[in-house]
């Protein structure tokens, strides 16, 4: 976690879920999931979006991932921005089109995220 992240009592407790990452997923992501429903914090909205996508901690669940990684966006998480415009990339949100990927890879490229920048470079989009 960079510095991109403004410190914040949200942010240290997701830091200290860190040491569980390894040792207890189910540790890391029920942390993750607190932080989430008491604070709507979106570093952590995020993770939880990322723990229901690859089935960490939990069960893998595509309609809880899109859920917590479209709070995440909405919020203003750029990893969360640019993981959503992927799944609209990639055709998994029924009604989403390369437009709306690339309005959601515009918005993480405007908090300098690399790979959505990249990603706008390769669909031709331009960042204004």
């Amino acid at each position: 976690m960079s510095s991109y992240y403004k410190p914040c009592k949200e942010l240290d407790r997701c830091r200290e879920l860190n040491q569980y990452w390894d040792v207890n997923p189910i540790k890391w992501y029920e942390g993750y999931l607190q932080i989430a429903e008491e604070t709507h914090y979106p570093l952590a909205e995020c993770q939880l979006g990322y723990c229901y996508l690859e089935g960490i901690g939990t069960n893998k669940d595509f309609d809880k991932s899109l859920y917590w990684t479209e709070l995440a966006a909405k919020h203003g998480d750029r990893d969360g921005q640019y993981n959503l415009a992927l799944f609209y990339e990639e055709g998994k949100v029924l009604g989403k089109t390369i437009e709306d990927a690339k309005y959601w890879y515009k918005k993480a490229a405007l908090q300098d995220h690399d790979l959505a920048i990249n990603k706008l470079k390769e669909l031709n989009a331009k960042l204004d």
